[in-house]
C-alpha cells in the first residue's frame, strides 16, 4: 500500500529540484526548467509558484524586443531579498549580506576583531545583523555562520574550535536567532566552503570531490556520491588531528601533541617562522618580508608543505575524490610551492586513485562559504535531492 505521505514528499522534491536547476543554470523561463528538469510543465508550475511565495526566486519580464510571447524569466533574487553571512574566525570575524545568487554586497562587509568573550561575540554580532538589515530594508532569509571547528550537527554545538576556545560547548546559532528572530545555521567552516564549490563554484557538476581549508586548521568537507558527507554527529571526514609528530610535536587545540593541524596549515608557518626569528609574525608580515627578500623561509615552507602533501595525500586514499580544491596562502610565497605540494601529495598516494584525481586551488572564499551554508539550509528545508 502507498504511503499517504508519499505525494507530498514528491511535491517537496520537485520544488527543491527546481531550485537546484536554476542554482546551476542561471536565468531560465519555465519551459528551460521543464527541459533541463525532466519534470512536467504543471509540476513545475507549482513547484516555481512555491518558491516565488517562500522568496527564494523571482521573476522578471523579458526584453521588450523580445519576438513573439516568450515566457517570463525565472532567477534567484539578487537585490529583493538577502541572506547574511557570518564568519567566525581566530584573530577577526566578518559580516556580509548577499543575494541568493551567491552576488555578494562586498561594499557592506563589517569585519571586526574577535573579542575575548562569548557574551561580547554574540551581542556585536546581533546588532551588526539588525544594523544590516535594517539599513538596507530588504528582507533576510536567514544567517549562515562559519566556525573554524568541530560542529555537531544535531544540536548546532561547537565540540571544539582549536583556535577559537571562547565558543567551545557553545551554541552561536542558537543564540543569535534568539536575539534577531532570524533563522540561523551553524556550519563548520570547511564544510561551508565545500558547499561553496557545490552551489556556486566548480564543484557544481561534480559527485565526488574535497574542500580542504588549510588556513587556521586543517579543515576538510567532502561530497561523495553527490552528498555532503556528515557522518553521527556532523564530524565525518574530519582528519586535522590525526598524529603526525607523536614524539617532539607541539601541542594542538585538542590537547593532543603533534597532529596534522599544527604542522601542515598556514598558521603553523607563521608559528615556526616567528620561533626562529623570535619575535611574534602573522603571515602579511612574512608575506611581505619574503617578497622584499629579508626573510628566508625555505626551511619552514618546506616541512610544511612535505606534511600539507601527507595530509593531501591522505584525503585522496581514504576518499578517492575526482578533485580536490585547496585554500591556503602558502601558495602565494613562492611560485613553485603549490606544483611542488601536489608532486609531494601524488607520489604518496595510491596511484589509481592520485592519478585520477585532479588538485586544484579553491576559487571560492570564506564569505561565500557563510552564504552557502545558509542558501544550502534553506534548500534543505524545501525537501530532500530528487535522484
Amino acid at each position: 500500500m502507498q504511503s499517504p505521505h508519499r505525494p507530498s514528499l514528491l511535491r517537496k522534491m520537485n520544488v527543491r529540484k527546481v531550485l537546484e536547476v536554476i542554482q546551476s543554470q542561471g536565468t531560465l523561463t519555465r519551459a528551460d526548467v521543464m527541459r533541463c528538469s525532466g519534470i512536467s510543465a504543471p509540476t513545475v508550475s507549482k513547484a516555481v509558484s512555491a518558491l516565488l511565495d517562500a522568496g527564494l526566486l523571482e521573476e522578471r519580464e523579458t526584453a521588450e524586443f523580445s519576438v513573439g510571447r516568450p515566457g517570463k524569466l525565472l532567477q534567484l533574487p539578487r537585490f529583493s531579498a538577502q541572506v547574511i553571512g557570518v564568519v567566525l574566525d581566530w584573530d577577526y570575524c566578518s559580516i556580509v549580506a548577499s543575494g541568493l545568487d551567491g552576488f555578494l554586497h562586498e561594499e557592506k562587509l563589517d569585519q571586526f576583531k574577535t573579542p575575548s568573550s562569548y557574551e561580547d561575540l554574540i551581542n556585536i554580532i546581533s546588532q551588526k545583523i539588525m544594523d544590516l538589515v535594517k539599513k538596507e530594508e530588504i528582507p533576510a532569509l536567514g544567517v549562515g555562520i562559519t566556525v573554524p571547528g568541530l560542529v555537531n550537527s544535531n544540536d548546532g554545538r561547537i565540540f571544539l574550535a582549536s583556535n577559537l576556545h571562547i565558543v567551545d560547548g557553545q551554541a552561536p546559532a542558537v543564540d543569535i536567532a534568539a536575539k534577531t528572530n532570524l533563522e540561523c545555521i551553524l556550519v563548520q567552516k570547511s564544510t561551508s566552503l565545500c558547499l561553496s564549490e557545490k552551489t556556486y563554484g566548480a564543484g557544481q557538476d561534480l559527485e565526488d570531490f574535497i574542500s580542504l581549508d588549510v588556513t587556521s586548521g586543517f579543515g576538510m568537507g567532502a561530497f561523495t556520491g553527490g552528498q555532503l558527507l556528515d557522518g553521527q554527529h556532523g564530524l565525518a571526514g574530519e582528519i586535522a588531528h590525526i598524529t603526525v609528530e607523536p614524539q617532539g610535536g607541539r601541542v594542538c587545540g585538542c590537547g593532543n601533541l603533534g597532529c596534522l593541524e599544527t604542522v601542515a596549515t598556514d598558521m603553523a608557518l607563521t608559528h615556526y617562522v616567528s620561533k626562529r626569528v623570535g619575535k611574534e609574525l602573522d603571515f602579511d608580515a612574512i608575506k611581505e618580508l619574503v617578497k622584499q627578500g629579508e626573510l628566508d623561509i625555505t626551511p619552514e615552507l618546506d616541512r610544511t608543505i612535505e606534511f600539507l602533501g601527507i595530509g593531501v595525500a591522505a584525503a585522496i586514499n581514504i576518499f578517492n575524490p575526482s578533485n580536490i580544491f585547496i585554500t591556503s596562502r602558502l601558495f602565494d610565497l613562492q611560485d613553485d610551492v603549490f606544483g611542488r605540494m601536489c608532486d609531494l601529495a601524488k607520489n604518496r598516494a595510491l596511484k589509481p586513485s592520485s592519478s585520477s584525481c585532479e588538485i586544484e586551488r579553491s576559487k571560492g572564499n570564506k564569505y561565500l562559504g557563510a552564504v552557502a551554508g545558509i542558501i544550502n539550509h534553506l534548500a534543505n528545508g524545501l525537501g530532500p535531492r530528487l535522484t
